[in-house]
């Protein structure tokens, strides 16, 4: 036995010794040479991100590799739908009922981990790259935080070669870094300002205020344009077919954008607070019919949450959801949303519309003064809407003025007429006429949206730069003032004693405290510190039971952004 094992291990040591020889051969070649043709991996070649975000491809596979559910259903978990679709449900209807939705309501490139590989080794071959990275540039709370982790990992393990670096900011440097173009992939949230697709479809024109990406697109710029000023205004079914194919190029064909989905929410709610009126768009809630019959130091205050500063309160310049909710509480326009989002008076009384629809006439009530006890005049919203038009205030809003085809607007925004021309003129102190080049059937829904209200020219110009920065450098006109404002902490509205509708508003006061997190929301709701917190994630299923739990719809969308042509961002 001992024998045959010394034979069998002489036989696998020249086995061994044969094998080790082929290889060596096979190594140096027959006649010597080096080849490295079996060992050596393939060059790693990069490309820089903003080349990769130009390929539509790349854009593709991205928009594809991961998985919206598990955002909505898992990591927020409060009732937010996926979607691949960008105009959200429920915002605007034809005269049959029918939904904006029903032409495509499936959406456009859905998650398909296979297709997107095959995206991704179709860019990697049109651009010849191994490898890349890029730029993502999201906010800093706490479901942003994890929704942008989520997404990083889903697009690194499943798109070989690439690498995706997380910039997470407060709100307001977000926004900032958004407006320079200073990403590669952006996590955008976009509520409407009217109730039409028009309000997230604009948005992508040339050169447009909100086109982050940078996208310009002949063919989605002319179908925008006939179905604002064009052709297509009048005829309402083919204008909706026009913008579902305008949305269509966009998400599809060009993908410029990656839905993520609908807003929804779920919340913990003390059911001694009423009369909070939710809205569909512009500000997501008004106060000033609201009422608590907790006491807290013998005054009616509404006590909520809040997970951002108040980036501005320059009723031209604000572009965000936090301030208009805000100006929509502390300020007052012409008209403003009442219940169901209708249409109530507000510095106006009532106003009256020639047979043409081209000319509105609005009488303003003499009982409307600002808090510094001036009147609100026909000329503040003169001053208002030629400010907001004015190229030198660079409003990223005056996109507004051309949706309500206020008379000259074209040339005015463009700076080759004056201010002076744009279609709105005080009568006299209490008499505002609007002119318009086209009919616009929402057009006094429009008009209800922050950047349409009045602006004291005086004080405005007074204070300069600082104008909307602070609680002193702010006029008020509505159910409330701010009286406090505290960056970092939050804010509160005080009620409005010189408000001309003040004996109606029932409270006297709502706070606003900023947190970060669901977690400490839940904590400040439970030791009877705030009325009402929002919830996500595992805090869904853990209070879905409880007797003060709601739900909540929205018309809201959430978003990637791909910088496809802003040049903002340096190499």
């Amino acid at each position: 036995m001992k024998k045959l094992m010394a034979l069998l291990l002489v036989f696998v040591m020249v086995f061994a010794m044969t094998a080790c020889g082929a290889k060596e051969e096979a190594a140096t070649g027959t006649e010597g040479e080096t080849t490295t043709e079996a060992t050596t991996p393939a060059e790693k070649v990069e490309i820089s991100a903003k080349e990769l975000m130009k390929n539509v491809n790349a854009r593709k596979a991205i928009a594809m590799a991961f998985d919206k559910t598990y955002v909505t259903d898992v990591i927020l978990g409060n009732g937010s739908v996926a979607a691949d679709y960008f105009v959200p449900v429920g915002l605007a209807t034809n005269e049959a009922g029918d939904d904006f939705r029903a032409a495509y309501p499936e959406g456009f490139n859905k998650m398909d981990i296979e297709k997107a590989k095959e995206h991704w080794a179709l860019a990697k071959e049109e651009l010849g790259f191994t490898d890349a990275s890029i730029e993502f540039l999201t906010f800093d709370s706490e479901s942003s935080k994890k929704i942008s982790e989520f997404v990083q990992g889903q697009l690194q393990t499943n798109l070989e070669g690439l690498t995706v670096v997380l910039n997470q900011q407060p709100f307001k440097n977000k926004l900032v870094l958004a407006d320079e173009g200073k990403f590669e992939l952006e996590f955008a949230g976009w509520g409407p300002d009217y109730p039409d697709a028009m309000t997230f479809l604009d948005m992508w024109v040339t050169g447009g205020g909100h086109n982050s990406a940078g996208y310009s697109s002949a063919a989605y710029d002319e179908i925008i344009s006939r179905t604002k000023t064009g052709d297509l205004t009048s005829d309402l079914a083919a204008r909706w077919e026009a913008l579902q194919e305008a949305e269509r190029i966009l998400l599809e064909e060009d993908t410029v954008l990656v839905p993520l989905y609908q807003k929804g929410g779920a919340a913990l709610r003390q059911p001694y607070v009423t009369g909070i009126v939710p809205h569909a768009f512009g500000g997501d809630y008004t106060y000033k019919t609201a009422e608590t019959t907790l006491e807290t130091d013998g005054k009616k205050v509404i006590r909520l949450l809040s997970s951002s500063d108040i980036p501005t309160m320059d009723t031209n310049k604000a572009t965000n959801s936090v301030s208009f909710e805000v100006m929509g509480n502390v300020l007052e326009g012409l008209v403003m949303l009442g219940e169901n989002d209708t249409v109530e008076a507000g510095v106006a009384k009532d106003w009256t519309v020639s047979e043409d629809g081209l000319v509105y006439t609005f009488n303003l009530r003499e009982g409307a003064v600002w808090s510094n006890g001036q009147p609100v005049t026909a000329e503040d919203f003169v001053y208002s809407w030629r400010r907001l038009a004015d190229p030198a205030t660079a409003s990223q809003y005056n996109f507004m003025i051309e949706t309500a085809q206020i008379k000259n607007y074209k040339a005015v925004i463009a700076g080759e007429l004056p201010t002076t021309e744009l279609g709105v003129v005080a009568l006299d102190a209490n008499t505002l006429e609007v002119q318009l080049e086209l009919p616009v059937p929402f057009f006094l829904k429009l008009v209800t949206f922050p950047n349409f209200y009045p602006v004291n020219e005086a004080f405005a110009t007074e204070q300069g730069e600082a104008f909307g920065t602070s609680i002193e450098s702010t006029l008020y006109n509505g159910a409330f003032v701010l009286e406090s404002w505290e960056l970092g902490y939050g804010y509160s509205f005080a009620k409005n004693p010189t408000y001309w509708n003040a004996d109606a508003v029932k409270v006297d006061g709502v706070t606003f405290r900023q947190i970060k997190d669901a977690a400490a929301g839940v904590n400040l709701f439970e030791t009877g510190e705030v009325d009402r917190c929002g919830l996500s994630g595992e805090f869904v299923e853990q209070f879905i039971d409880h007797p003060h739990f709601v739900n909540t719809s929205d018309t809201t969308m959430f978003y990637l952004i791909f910088n496809i042509g802003n040049e903002g961002k340096a190499e």
